[in-house]
């Protein structure tokens, strides 16, 4: 009987003794302080990659919106003084300080012709801007001066470049037109019209 428990002892104490060493040589679960600072590492320059990507396409897509929208705001000019002088039987463009009034004795689209006067008037002023306005049946439009409650707005971040916006060469029109695009190069607009009829009535617009 006791020789037995002794080595019943002796044979749990073996058993006790490799399970504490299989538990000391099992492997650790978990990163080391390194291999966190490893991934953190590459997680940061991900992110500054993706972001950079972002804000460069940020900034293109506002650049590209800036050149297609001052785009547009030359073709919104330009249509309205061609269809407005290509009908017309007489212009007159005055120059008034820095300021210029382009008007002219236009026909309506109706089936029986309605005269009518229109106007445009372009100031430097805020970054320079063009306003129209149309009284039908005709009616005398002066400068507007500091009033333009009565006029409609074309557009705004209008210049010169180089030349008047407005002028008048041989019974031609021209216009030219330096329009704001953000950061981008301004837009560039040049074009003539030329009245269809030009004839000697201006009254009552002139």
């Amino acid at each position: 009987m006791t020789g037995a428990a002794v080595t019943g002892a002796a044979v749990t104490g073996s058993a006790a003794r490799g399970t504490a060493a299989s538990a000391s040589t099992a492997p650790e679960s978990g990163f080391t302080l390194i291999e966190l600072l490893v991934y953190v590492s590459f997680a940061v320059v991900i992110l500054v990659i993706v972001g950079g990507m972002l804000i460069s396409s940020v900034g293109t897509e506002r650049d590209v919106r800036s050149t297609t929208e001052a785009t547009n705001l030359g073709q919104l000019i330009s249509r309205s003084v061609q269809s407005g002088v290509r009908n017309a039987s007489q212009v007159s463009l005055q120059n008034i300080d820095d300021t210029q009034l382009l008007v002219a004795r236009t026909a309506g689209s109706a089936a029986s012709v309605v005269w009518a006067c229109q106007a445009w008037f372009y100031t430097p002023a805020a970054g320079g801007s063009v306003y129209t306005k149309r009284i039908s049946p005709a009616s005398l439009i002066a400068a507007p001066g500091g009033d333009l409650a009565s006029w409609i707005k074309l557009g705004e971040g209008v210049s010169t470049n180089g030349s008047a916006v407005f002028g008048g060469v041989n019974d031609r029109i021209t216009i030219a037109l330096d329009l704001e695009a953000g950061t981008q190069p301004s837009v560039i607009v040049n074009t003539t019209v030329t009245p269809r009829t030009l004839a000697t009535v201006g009254a009552p617009c002139l």
